[in-house]
């Protein structure tokens, strides 16, 4: 079921930006410590960074509670479909947020309410009510992804010593790369027949809306919400699993999916539509009669995800995109704004509200070189500057569950607050980082970045045996499973490993994170990745996979590292 189901019920009830503003690559920071909130990076915006705090702030006290979250240092974030209850998507912003603004705290409460409703794909159940109560199963891609975000920018936070380590015991950096490989296995709609919530004769590398929908059965010709598309999150979840080209493809698949959108005949508007098929065009859905086909409550997301891509990547199809999009909002003009419109431009509503200022406000803002457009509400002038945009969106206070969030998100791209962290960890030459909080106590067992110096020698006394590994499966579904495997190294320090071993079926690796794999009939050996290879006496590395397989599926019985044979942990 789709998190956008509840959005349903509820609504029943000019300028180009300085060239300065984007870069190929982001810079780090104004301030002495570029992991550390405020962050300042170039913008064209005018800004207090006060107002930015004070609207997390407000968000925060309104939205974010320990009431009837279940004890224990839990968290959660209330509202979405009701007051009484929470939502994956609204975690999702509380994490992202928290991760932004460095509240450790908060974030390590959101997730430990999180992790109490993983489903067996280690993705969050859509909608919770009291503690322990699941009110909507399945999980919505949205929510995951800023889930994800999060985890990845407390991690990279963790790792340049901007925060302490986790005082929960949470390690942020397998959080994020579990969660992050779900994603890609669950919610993305490969060829053939996985994953189930797909169809068996797509393109593959659609964005599915969550990972228990049925396409085959219910959406035949495919369904996606392209405000769920985020490619400049993807592209660094590529590089953080190393599995780039993968996600690569997932940006490529969903942004020819815009074009055809934007393509049909009587879009003058180059909008998108809340839900479309894969050959873009509009797909109903039972829950939204009408406004399916609108820019409305789901689909004017869009706007910032892709305004993101353009600060973070400066990608060709998101300049393209907002030159568009942004050309449209500016031709309307911010103070004509209204909340949704149809694709051929003409507005539904004589109301706004902040969630649509904030996504216009974006699009303007991202765009490279507007183009004057006359289509519905919009005559062919642009009224609208980036700054105008942002003043507009500053002086419209909400700190409600969803409009406050989308202005909350909105005032961090404008004023440079919203960083690609995983870019600055490994940019050169590395920033002198200040920590402003105690040195952490642990080091993470999985640091997707480069290390920025050589790891002082190990004091551990190499044990015999050379090396143990614990392989375990997470997840099987009787044609299909994917494993988790740790290697301990209890010899010599290792600059980089090779681990080998049989299957004893006929097991095939189809996808592999943290490392590259190579297989040959029943062998296979598994190399480490760039940023995992150094492992110190006592140290560990991890790595997942996915396999496909018939018959049974026993674990193997025997691994060697580097050549030299190890003992399996239970």
């Amino acid at each position: 079921m789709s998190l956008s189901i509840r959005r349903g019920v509820l609504l029943l009830l000019g300028v180009s930006l300085l060239a300065a503003c984007f870069r190929s690559q982001p810079v780090t920071g104004t301030v002495s410590n570029p992991y550390r909130y405020p962050y300042n990076q170039p913008t064209s915006i005018n800004f207090n960074t006060a107002d930015v705090t004070q609207a997390w702030n407000s968000w925060k006290a309104s939205q974010i509670t320990a009431t009837n979250a279940g004890g224990g240092g839990r968290l959660r974030v209330m509202g979405g479909t009701d007051t009484s209850s929470t939502v994956s998507e609204g975690m999702g912003y509380g994490i992202l947020f928290a991760s932004l603004f460095d509240d450790q705290a908060t974030l390590d409460g959101l997730w430990l309410f999180t992790r109490d409703y993983l489903n067996a794909h280690g993705l969050m159940h859509w909608h919770i009510g009291n503690p322990g109560q699941t009110l909507g199963t399945g999980a919505a891609t949205d929510g995951d992804a800023d889930m994800a975000l999060g985890l990845l920018n407390a991690c990279i936070k963790v790792q340049q010593g901007a925060w302490s380590a986790s005082p929960n015991g949470l390690d942020y950096c397998q959080l994020a790369s579990n969660l992050i490989n779900a994603i890609y296995t669950y919610e993305v709609d490969h060829p053939g027949a996985q994953p189930l919530a797909g169809l068996t004769n797509n393109p593959g590398d659609e964005l599915l809306p969550g990972d228990m929908w049925s396409l085959s059965s219910d959406y035949q010709q495919g369904i996606v919400n392209l405000s769920y598309f985020a490619p400049g999150y993807f592209t660094v979840f590529g590089k953080f699993t190393n599995n780039l080209a993968a996600w690569q493809a997932v940006n490529a698949r969903n942004y020819a999916i815009t074009n055809l959108v934007q393509a049909k005949p009587g879009n003058c508007s180059k909008l998108v539509p809340n839900w479309n098929q894969y050959d873009g065009d509009p797909q109903q859905v039972s829950w939204q009669p009408e406004e399916y086909a609108w820019w409305s409550y789901d689909a004017a997301r869009f706007a910032w995800r892709i305004a993101v891509d353009r600060a973070w990547y400066d990608s060709a199809s998101a300049r393209e995109t907002l030159n568009e999009v942004g050309g449209f909002f500016s031709s309307v003009g911010i103070n004509n704004l209204k909340a949704r419109y149809r694709l051929d431009g003409a507005s539904v509503d004589s109301y706004t509200n902040a969630f649509f200022l904030g996504n216009a406000a974006a699009a303007i803002w991202g765009a490279p070189n507007p183009q004057p457009v006359s289509c519905g509400a919009a005559t062919p002038t642009l009224k609208t500057t980036p700054q105008q945009a942002y003043d507009k969106l500053l002086q419209t206070q909400d700190s409600s569950y969803y409009p406050g969030a989308w202005r909350l998100f909105s005032m961090l791209l404008l004023t440079g607050n919203f960083p690609n962290f995983y870019e600055i960890a490994h940019s050169s030459p590395q920033p002198s980082a200040t920590p402003t909080t105690s040195a952490p106590t642990a080091t993470p067992t999985r640091t997707p970045a480069a290390p920025t110096s050589t790891p002082a020698a190990p004091t551990a006394t190499p044990q015999p045996g050379g090396c143990s590994v614990k392989y375990s499966v997470a997840n099987d579904w009787g044609s299909g499973f994917t494993s988790d495997v740790i290697i301990t190294n209890n010899g010599p320090a290792r600059s980089s490993w090779s681990l080998s071993w049989a299957f004893a079926g006929n097991q095939q690796i189809t996808n592999l994170w943290n490392g590259g794999v190579s297989q040959s009939g029943q062998n296979v050996t598994v190399t480490n990745a760039t940023w995992n290879g150094s492992l110190p006496t006592g140290g560990s590395a991890s790595f997942g996979f996915q396999a496909s397989y018939s018959g049974s599926n026993a674990k193997p019985t025997s691994f060697k590292l580097n050549g030299s044979a190890c003992t399996i942990t239970p």
